[in-house]
């Protein structure tokens, strides 16, 4: 079934994935902390789930023809969700210390801000990335895939660490580090990029 782009369709394939990803993610944080080992491994299982579910929604928008301006709008929102939820989780549950998505909340309000001015203006995401070094850090293929898959792995190896008390695995302990600050470095990095590209549109 074709869903045309002009009409504000809601229930569409693509948007009942990225509402269900935030159903799970919710669900997931209220029930993480139960002493039952089969809902902590589901919990593990879900967050590679969960960022499947991001790719699985832009599929399908492309694919049944139902992509919109309030599909773009949800799929951002449920991104945002996800990703802060899970840093804020970590710190929670002592992964992570709490400065680290204190930085991450920070840099997305302050990035988002600056990028919905530019967006007022006329100029897509892509449009916005005038410097081609702007473009492969922030909106290029290899960027946006890598940082999604660390933010998966960081997640899914953090919340097993919790979940499974292998945090006295010293080689797993310095892994997780690595990929932990590999991931707040892009992170950053895509954001300061953004700001800078964006303000060459005011």
């Amino acid at each position: 079934m074709n869903y045309p782009v002009h009409k504000k369709v809601l229930a569409t394939p693509a948007n009942i994935v990225t509402f269900s990803r935030i159903v799970i993610l919710i669900v997931l944080a209220f029930v993480i902390q139960t002493d039952i080992f089969w809902v902590r491994l589901a919990c593990f299982i879900l967050i590679p789930i969960i960022f499947y579910m991001d790719s699985l929604d832009g599929f399908l928008a492309r694919r049944l023809n139902c992509a919109s301006k309030l599909g773009a709008v949800l799929d951002v929102a449920g991104d945002r969700i996800v990703e802060n939820v899970l840093w804020l989780l970590l710190a929670y549950l002592n992964v992570i210390p709490v400065w680290i998505p204190i930085i991450v909340l920070v840099r997305g309000f302050m990035t988002d801000g600056f990028r919905s001015v530019a967006l007022a203006n006329g100029f897509t995401t892509f449009a916005m990335m005038k410097s081609r070094l702007g473009w492969w850090l922030v909106v290029s293929p290899l960027s946006r895939t890598s940082y999604a898959i660390l933010k998966a792995v960081v997640f899914t190896v953090g919340i097993g660490i919790w979940s499974f008390k292998f945090g006295d695995i010293a080689w797993l302990a310095v892994s997780f580090n690595v990929l932990l600050y590999l991931t707040l470095a892009q992170c950053l990095v895509r954001g300061f990029y953004t700001i800078k590209e964006c303000l060459k549109s005011f």
